[in-house]
């Protein structure tokens, strides 16, 4: 027998009393990661600080929306026909870190004003926090508590996990779009000169709630992402 207890059934328990009536959307767009894996082992050599692929998508989703912070709005208490919505330097980015196997919440603030090298060493010192025992249960559902106070735009990235091509759910209220991110798998494509060669591509699928976001304005970020993912180089 097992016991849904913690932050697993924190998270269970939001889907559930939202689901049905959660007018979400989902829309997806493909990415080559190849030029931002080039860009990360370029900057860490450079900057010799350790970058992951995920700090690339923190930095590339928080970059984004300075141009479009209604993507980390949220709805203020009482309601669902008023939204939070973030100055352009304080996008916050959020999402579950996993941990030698086990899941934790990470929250970083005003990620769209921090450096590349910032943001990794944020979570580079929470998942030493985590691996010296100094996050328990209590920790992490205190983090996301704070989360569900904080506008900000989630990220849960199964594709480091798993070679799943994709994943998606819904944001978790009060938040109003989150990204799910699928692995990077070898796909043949046709280039700029018309010559046929492989490149990860991964599935990126932002969900988002219909009754604070509409098609057009999303697709203009999920442009402006795509675009920082695919030219790293103008990652501030």
């Amino acid at each position: 027998m097992h016991e849904i207890t913690g932050l697993q059934k924190v998270v269970g328990d939001v889907f559930e009393a939202n689901w049905r009536e959660t007018p979400v959307v989902h829309v997806g767009i493909g990415i080559d990661m190849a030029p931002s894996e080039r860009f990360r082992q370029d900057y860490a050599r450079k900057h010799d600080v350790p970058v992951s692929a995920m700090n690339i998508i923190q930095k590339a989703v928080a970059q984004a929306a300075r141009d479009h912070p209604m993507m980390a709005a949220m709805f203020a208490e009482g309601g669902r026909n008023r939204l939070i919505v973030p100055n352009p330097d304080a996008i916050a980015v959020q999402g579950p870190v996993m941990v030698d196997g086990s899941a934790f919440p990470l929250l970083i603030r005003k990620a769209s004003a921090k450096s590349l090298a910032e943001i990794a060493a944020e979570m580079q010192a929470e998942v030493a926090r985590v691996r010296s025992g100094g996050v328990d249960e209590k920790d992490s559902l205190a983090t996301f508590k704070i989360m569900s106070q904080t506008p900000n735009i989630g990220i849960s990235n199964i594709g480091m996990i798993a070679p799943v091509n994709f994943f998606s759910a819904m944001s978790i209220l009060p938040a109003v779009a989150h990204f799910f991110v699928a692995a990077a798998i070898e796909t043949p494509i046709v280039d700029s000169n018309g010559i046929i060669r492989s490149t990860p591509m991964a599935n990126f699928c932002l969900a988002f709630d219909h009754r604070a976001l509409s098609a057009g304005p999303v697709a203009a970020y999920l442009g402006h992402f795509k675009n920082l993912m695919e030219k790293p180089e103008f990652l501030g």
